[in-house]
């Protein structure tokens, strides 16, 4: 049975593979890159809708092919900018900025960010 390496993200949990025993190119390293957007214009609220599955594709005619998976509805999307002040999502928003500002504090606590880092 092999063993995996994971490296999860401090805001939302999210794993990313750092090592694994099994990989074929042990030599090359992994890069990790983490998902990187600007805050200020990525949607936040993402609405999507499912692209369906191709009708009589299955067994019998019941469309159990894979679907074309969900796809963004960027008319019904919000920014961040566009969710705040909008009630409808306060409790969404105080959630993300106490998890933010968590790991902001613990950051600084534990030395891995300075003060001068957030100027």
């Amino acid at each position: 049975m092999g063993k995996n390496e994971y490296v999860a993200c401090g805001l939302c949990g999210m794993n990313k593979i750092l090592r694994s025993e099994k990989r074929k190119d042990k030599e090359r390293p992994v890069e990790l890159r983490w998902p990187s957007f600007s805050v200020k214009d990525a949607y936040i609220l993402q609405v999507r809708e499912g692209g369906g599955k191709k009708s009589g594709s299955g067994n019998k005619g019941l469309g159990k092919a894979p679907g074309s998976g969900f796809h963004m509805v960027k008319e019904e999307s919000l920014t961040l900018k566009e969710m705040i002040g909008n009630l409808q999502y306060d409790e969404v928003l105080r959630g993300m900025k106490e998890q933010l500002l968590t790991l902001i504090r613990d950051s600084i606590e534990i030395g891995f960010i300075k003060m001068e880092d957030l100027k």
